[in-house]
């Protein structure tokens, strides 16, 4: 059906017109359709409003170290949608897509027509991933991370062996609900009968998972029941972890930030979990150079080392937050720019405010979305903050690069789509 990877993304992107699709009809008919690769795939379900990207990427570097083929499916990615699916770190190649895509594309046409309605993007990836993991390189197991929620995402088509609801703040309040505990619900969701639960949910959220874990006879294993520690030294963080099963001291991470050692914790839950019942076997130096190896593009990324330039996908007020205070423990008496830029639907305000407490200026943005907040929008949160327009980013970093002063550095921050942007561009210019 398909020959070339731009007619592969061609028919890709007409899904674009699908828009949000929130319940599992259209996923649960093609799942049928394609052989239930969804049953033939050993997987681990991670859902949460911040940090499953990060314990998504500890858990496979563990696991890869251990020796495993070990899939992974994470939204949004920093690139094309191909990314979002991986093998040991590396990428769904341009080849593979395309040949997933032809194979699948006669069963999706299939679905839309019975269901009379079109499989949105994000519904398409999922089902690429999971069939490319069955199918077309058999994994030992894939760790898949929610697009939105849990209930309802298009991921919950599978059954892990283990889920993780790493957090929950407010969030995507159009579709998850109102409040905390409407939301907490979403991504409970996700959790199955007799599956066990590792969560760093706290508060009138945790209370809601505890629920929905006692009803479907699921072990909760929340993360503060594991004594952790974790600080930053030598420019590194690092992590103690302790339980019945595995002690680790002063762990080097390959991310930054307290909010990272909870991660990393979560993936470290799991692996235990793993050993301990399915006799997945990872042995302690394995483990800490999995953890050491860790790198997620985007989160609190170093993307350039003189001038120092940062780029950071927190887009949310408790991820900013988190972001905030790492940044000024890893670069201790250096002065913060901020560049910023985030979608119209997002907490604005509070993510600004958080903001200010880091730098005394804010430089803000705009970027090639129609959900980005214009440039004429940030006028109505710029009271009691000073904040500087850009009109245009790249001539600015370009700008600031050649005018900063020795002790300062840049930290680029906001939307997924933003920061890519950003971050591509400076990669592209860096030598070799």
């Amino acid at each position: 059906m398909f020959s070339t990877y731009k007619e592969a993304m061609d028919s890709f992107l007409t899904k674009s017109a699908a828009g949000i699709r929130f319940d599992l009809l259209r996923m649960t008919d093609l799942m049928e359709r394609l052989g239930h690769p969804e049953r033939k795939v050993k997987t681990i379900h991670v859902a949460g409003t911040n940090g499953k990207g990060s314990t998504v990427t500890f858990l496979r570097s563990i696991l890869e170290e251990a020796g495993f083929f070990v899939g992974t499916f994470m939204s949004p990615v920093l690139g094309e949608p191909r990314q979002q699916v991986s093998i040991n770190g590396n990428a769904m190649t341009e080849e593979e897509f395309t040949a997933v895509m032809a194979e699948i594309s006669p069963h999706v046409q299939a679905t839309e027509k019975a269901m009379r309605e079109i499989v949105s993007e994000f519904e398409l990836v999922t089902a690429a991933a999971l069939y490319y993991f069955a199918f077309k390189k058999p994994v030992d197991m894939a760790v898949i991370e929610t697009g939105m929620g849990g209930r309802n995402d298009a991921t919950n088509v599978i059954t892990p062996l283990a889920a993780v609801i790493t957090n929950v703040t407010m969030e995507h309040k159009d579709f998850l609900g109102d409040t905390i505990e409407e939301i907490a619900s979403e991504k409970a969701g996700i959790i199955k009968a007799g599956v066990p639960v590792m969560t760093a949910a706290s508060g009138t959220a945790f209370d809601v998972i505890k629920k929905e874990a006692e009803l479907n006879r699921a072990k909760l294993y929340p993360v503060d029941t594991v004594a952790l520690t974790s600080e930053m030294k030598d420019g590194h963080q690092r992590l103690t972890y302790e339980t019945p099963y595995r002690q680790l001291r002063d762990v080097r991470l390959g991310m930054a930030g307290d909010h990272q050692a909870v991660n990393a914790a979560l993936a470290l839950m799991v692996t235990d979990y793993l050993k301990q019942y399915y006799a997945v076997i990872t042995a302690d130096e394995q483990v800490i150079s999995g953890l050491e190896k860790a790198k997620l593009p985007g989160r609190l990324e170093q993307v350039l080392a003189e001038p120092v330039i940062v780029v950071d996908t927190a887009h949310n007020p408790d991820a900013v937050e988190k972001a905030v205070v790492a940044v000024a423990n890893l670069y201790v008496e250096k002065k913060i720019e901020v560049l910023f830029a985030a979608m119209k639907d997002k907490e604005v305000e509070q993510m600004l405010t958080t903001l200010s407490a880091l730098a005394k200026s804010i430089h803000v943005t705009t970027f090639s979305s129609p959900r980005a907040l214009s440039l004429d929008e940030y006028e109505a949160f710029a009271e009691g903050k000073q904040l500087k327009q850009v009109t245009d980013p790249l001539k600015w970093i370009n700008d600031w690069q050649a005018n900063r002063n020795a002790d300062q550095v840049l930290l680029i921050v906001g939307s997924h789509y933003f920061v890519s942007e950003m971050r591509s561009a400076i990669v592209k210019r860096l030598p070799g």
